[in-house]
Order: structure tokens, then sequence, then C-alpha cells
């Protein structure tokens, strides 16, 4: 993935879930969560099920993206700058931020296999990585607005777009950005979408 195509996707897709919004029933989609993000189940790098609206989403700020343990291209880079995030953020991280990592391949990254991911990366508490039923993870990534206009790009995991949705899911408060801009940078959106008393 170059880096046109990453900073393009930002922008693409920072309102991709809610561009029904001035529908009715895309509102009320908007005002109940579980319905629009799904409840699906998901399974963390240490095996717990949730739920992910109810358990994951719901009451919290997040920073969510897309990835996958094989990709060699954008994902490394993607979760070392994050770490570099976590390490500003702390020690909010797992207190009133938290943040998501979803595979884009299910079938392979079981929750071994991302706890091993995690793990190379020093990934610290606050920040958990997800698996699930395939069908259930495309409708995530869909739901979450991690989608390519192109069909043959948005169906080709190593073109996925390398961005973070940062989410203040109790005020519908919602940002994206490229996942490679400086960690100082993305930090600044990430407060963007919190109370200024936060």
């Amino acid at each position: 993935m170059n880096r046109r195509r990453l900073l393009a996707g930002a922008a693409a897709t920072t309102l991709a879930p809610f561009a029904l919004a001035s529908s009715g029933k895309a509102q009320t989609n908007l005002q109940s969560g579980a319905e629009w993000f799904t409840n699906v189940e998901v399974t963390t790098q240490d095996g717990r099920t949730l739920r992910f609206y109810d358990d994951v989403m719901r009451g919290k700020i997040l920073l969510i993206n897309f990835f996958f343990t094989e990709c060699d291209a954008t994902c490394p880079l993607m979760t070392e700058n994050l770490v570099r995030v976590q390490d500003l953020l702390a020690p909010r991280v797992g207190k009133d931020i938290f943040m998501v990592s979803i595979t884009l391949q299910p079938g392979h990254d079981t929750p071994e296999v991302l706890a091993a991911y995690a793990r190379t990366y020093g990934v610290g508490p606050g920040w958990v990585f997800l698996t699930g039923g395939k069908t259930d993870i495309e409708l995530l990534r869909h739901r979450l607005g991690f989608v390519d206009s192109d069909p043959a790009q948005d169906a080709d995991p190593e073109q996925h777009i390398g961005t973070v949705r940062i989410a203040n899911e109790p005020l519908h408060r919602w940002a994206m950005s490229p996942a490679l801009v400086d960690p100082a940078a993305l930090v600044r959106t990430v407060k963007r979408v919190i109370p200024e008393h936060a």
C-alpha cells in the first residue's frame, strides 16, 4: 500500500458508517449502537469471548484499526506506530481510552496467533486484538467504515485501508486518521473527540 492510498483512504472513509445519517432509520441505528455496530461475538487474544458493541465499544473512547498478522507491508508499521501512541496516551489506555485491532484474516489469526503478535510488538494493557467468524468480521469492517469504494481493492487484504477510527461512543464523536502519521499528531486527533474537561 502506498502513502497516497493510505491518506486517500482516510479521507474517503471518515464518515462512511454514517453516510445515511439524514434518514430516520440510519439515525435510529446511530442511537442504538448494538443495532448498527452489531453485537457479533469476537474473541480476544487471551481467549475471552465478547459481544462487540456491549463489551468492546459501549460507553468507551476507542482507537480501532484492522490488520492481519501475516501482512508484511503496512501492518507492522501501523502496529509499531500505535505502540508509540499507546505510550504517549499512558496511563489512560485501559482506563478511559481503549485500543482495538481486528484481524482481516480470522481463519489464520487465532487467539494464540494474536497473543504472540501482541507480545512481539510489546503491546501493553488496554489494547485488545480481536478475531471471530469471517462473516462477522466482514460485517464489523463495513459497519465501522473500513471499506474501499473499488470492489477489487476492497476484496484484497493486502490493499486494506491503513487508518485508525477514533470513537467517543457515548458522545457520538468520531474521527479518522492515517495510522502512520506522527504519533503525537494521532494523539492530538484522539484528544479532539474527548471533552475538554476529560
